[in-house]
């Protein structure tokens, strides 16, 4: 599947009726297209990142994070930052060495509710 291709398919993901319980944090929920995205492109390792993150109280403190992964297509190496959502300032900044992520970039959305954190595409908001 191409890029666009792929991002065609993501675009399609506008709300979630089903939420998938993160293994390594069970408090993490993700929606559908969250779940489509690490499974289509191979991207656990994605979500592990966010949800590795979800145990310190500056972290926890954040409401609304925004997770940003950018790919060098020519290194194949990445980053990944987490920013709250009122700042453009990065409170994590994580170097991936090698990814074969299929796109330059993606941003997803984790918010809290009253009991869970729900991990998202934007679209589904």
């Amino acid at each position: 599947m191409t890029a666009a291709e792929f991002r065609s398919q993501l675009a399609h993901f506008t709300g979630s009726e089903t939420f998938t319980r993160h293994s390594l944090r069970r408090s993490l929920l993700m929606t559908e297209g969250v779940v489509f995205l690490a499974s289509a492109a191979g991207a656990y390792w994605l979500t592990d990142a966010i949800a590795s993150y979800q145990h310190t109280d500056r972290v926890l403190s954040e409401h609304f994070q925004v997770w940003h992964l950018t790919v060098d297509a020519e290194t194949r190496s990445a980053t990944l930052t987490m920013k709250d959502g009122n700042s453009d300032a990065a409170m994590i900044t994580q170097a991936v060495e090698y990814t074969d992520f299929p796109l330059d970039d993606i941003t997803l959305w984790l918010v809290r509710d009253d009991q869970h954190w729900v991990l998202m595409l934007p679209s589904e908001y």
